[in-house]
């Protein structure tokens, strides 16, 4: 079955199974596109696995104007780009370039009126999920672990590792989806600061 069928099949019947066959077909693929952009074959992997969570997802809203394997190299490409910009940011606020979180460009007036707003929300969102769902969120998206390094320190199966950051993740966008334009970086990182004091 060609990759357009697969996503004709994830898009409306839901199926689990045209969905692992597209991701054992192009997973590794698609990680070797991502080394263009992203050095680490570690952090690749995980971009891309985060690739095929979103479009599950979001398989309902999948609109193809080219090709399904044109998809998923934009897909991927623009993971890529949201990871390398995240990564700067947190980088120039670790380094203490940016103490200001508006600093990073935000031009719509509403998102800065609402951040305290937002800010308040993902606290009280990530505080009702299990501890393990935290800690795996946390080690993947700001110490920048990759699944099986997460896996050992935790003590779990990679498998649960991958279920409970995409449990956190769904359940951030439910909550946050009425605010978030985009995922601000600094904004996660003061919040999670605040949190462990």
């Amino acid at each position: 079955m060609q990759a357009d069928e697969l996503l004709i099949e994830i898009s409306e019947k839901n199926s689990q199974k045209a969905f692992k066959l597209l991701f054992e077909s192009y997973y590794p693929s698609l990680c070797i596109f991502g080394r263009r952009y992203i050095e680490s074959e570690e952090v690749v992997e995980d971009v891309v696995q985060d690739v095929f969570t979103s479009l599950w997802e979001n398989r309902h809203r999948i609109n193809i104007e080219t090709s399904a394997k044109n998809y998923l190299i934009t897909m991927t490409r623009n993971f890529c780009l949201n990871y390398l910009q995240r990564n700067r940011i947190e980088q120039n606020y670790i380094q203490g370039k940016m103490t200001n979180p508006f600093e990073i460009g935000c031009n719509d007036l509403e998102e800065v009126v609402l951040f305290s707003e937002l800010k308040s929300l993902m606290i009280e969102t990530l505080k009702t999920l299990p501890f393990e769902y935290q800690q795996v969120f946390i080690m993947s998206r700001f110490e920048n672990k990759n699944y099986r390094e997460i896996a050992e320190a935790l003590g779990i199966s990679v498998k649960s590792v991958e279920r409970y950051k995409m449990r956190t993740e769904i359940k951030l966008r439910e909550n946050l989806q009425d605010y978030i334009s985009i995922m601000i970086i600094v904004m996660i990182i003061q919040i999670l600061t605040e949190m462990s004091r």
